[in-house]
């Protein structure tokens, strides 16, 4: 779902929200922008840290935020009727408008308090549809990301710290490795739980005890969870992964709840939203939804490039706007500069070839250049060549030489063709390939 500017407007006039006034609101705004721009400066502004009203920065941020948790459910569990959209609509725009205010706010000196901060920070801009931005915020905060040592720590705080780790790296996705490790972590901690469990168990009684032990037990799902997530997001599989974050995460937050934890129950309802996003979001999605070879090019690309999730322009063009849908005829696709249009034009190719395979079908990819020619052939070899999809350029100027007329008139010498609208005229006219044109 693509948020507007109408959804942001319409969160505006959420109770919450208007219950502070338009005044504050404004007011608060241009505090939270001002100190946005102050940070990306390196509090290079005149205005001292004292003039930003930290207090009315939360009461705003927790007014926006109570309005997107009106609609989590709808965003875990979307349903095709009017009501639900709404919902839906609310809580992403409540949740991008949140994230703008805690962005900004102190960072606590508190490790688990840090961490939860950290982490609320990060499903609310994930549920908002902000995390290029929250790839941002990582940068600026880095110190916040520091994963406290384990060294001394009660059996719940080290779990909770190495599931933080965990949560770094999946929400970070740097390389193979970062997600990979996530396995390790949490199969190190069932190692662990033997040793430390009982020994925390014991030093507590009562209704401490009880709480201390649905803690652990909200702990444990949510570490099931994201060894899961981490796994979905490497392998694509399960297929049914959605079931398996719903059980773990909706257990996590009952023993939260019993364990008298609200701050840990609301941010296992966040990190909830947030998994089946990554989920929904991954390059896995498109893989299960299309064909064999898309799947090996996921395969592919998730491996040696470290490239998990689409984003977000490419989820509206493959998601709402139906770019893969194989009755269309003519897409047109319209992005800004790194915006991801060469990934959605491969997606498209591959579908193509593979509905054409038994055809012998080609693909033709005009560049306005032959510089561009060159660069996106290498892109595409690079991309392709794993696949076993042949791909050739046509760089001549404004004939087609013996090399290219040979090239043109073998079977199978290419599955792509890269060429300027020029050289693919002349092709095209003179009826030189004579297997059919796929795409």
């Amino acid at each position: 779902m693509t948020l507007t500017q109408e959804h942001l407007i319409q969160v505006d006039q959420h109770w919450a929200v208007q219950s502070i006034g338009d005044e504050l609101r404004v007011q608060a705004m241009e505090m939270a922008e001002l100190r946005l721009v102050d940070v990306a400066l390196g509090n290079l502004l005149e205005h001292p840290q004292a003039e930003f009203d930290t207090d009315l920065l939360e009461r705003v941020a927790t007014a926006y935020e109570l309005a997107a948790i009106e609609g989590l459910g709808a965003l875990l569990h979307p349903v095709a009727n009017q009501g639900n959209k709404h919902l839906r609509e609310l809580a992403q725009a409540g949740a991008y408008r949140a994230f703008g205010f805690f962005r900004v706010l102190p960072i606590p000196d508190d490790n688990e308090a840090r961490l939860f901060h950290v982490l609320h920070v990060a499903g609310l801009a994930y549920c908002g549809d902000r995390w290029t931005d929250l790839r941002r915020w990582f940068e600026e905060q880095r110190n916040a990301l520091d994963v406290p040592s384990v060294a001394g720590a009660s059996w719940d705080k080290r779990l909770l710290y190495r599931i933080f780790d965990c949560w770094l790296r999946l929400l970070r996705k740097n390389r193979w490795d970062d997600l990979d490790q996530v396995s390790e972590i949490v199969l190190g901690l069932r190692n662990d739980q033997a040793n430390h469990e009982k020994a925390l168990l014991e030093q507590t009684q009562g209704a401490q005890a009880q709480s201390i032990a649905m803690r652990l037990v909200a702990l444990y799902h949510w570490a099931k969870a994201t060894e899961r997530l981490a796994v979905y997001m490497l392998q694509g599989e399960p297929v049914a992964i959605d079931a398996q974050l719903d059980q773990h995460f909706e257990a996590a937050q009952k023993a939260a709840q019993a364990s008298k934890d609200p701050q840990l129950e609301m941010i296992l309802r966040w990190l909830h939203v947030t998994s089946r996003k990554m989920v929904a979001g991954s390059l896995w999605w498109v893989a299960h939804t299309v064909n064999s070879r898309v799947t090996r090019f996921v395969s592919h690309v998730t491996k040696h490039k470290s490239l998990f999730e689409l984003l977000p322009p490419q989820r509206a063009a493959l998601q709402e706007q139906g770019l893969l849908d194989q009755a269309s005829r003519a897409v047109i696709v319209d992005l800004p500069t790194s915006g991801g249009k060469t990934a959605l034009a491969q997606f498209r190719m591959l579908q193509a070839l593979n509905q054409f395979d038994l055809d012998d079908g080609w693909v033709a990819y005009v560049a306005p250049t032959r510089a561009l020619v060159s660069q996106i052939t290498r892109r595409l070899r690079e991309d392709f060549g794993p696949l076993g999809v042949q791909v050739e350029p046509l760089t001549g100027a404004v004939e087609v030489d013996a090399f290219e007329e040979a090239l043109l008139g073998e079977a199978r010498a290419f599955q792509v063709l890269v060429a300027t609208p020029e050289k693919l005229q002349l092709v095209m006219r003179n009826k030189k390939v004579a297997r059919p044109l796929a795409l």
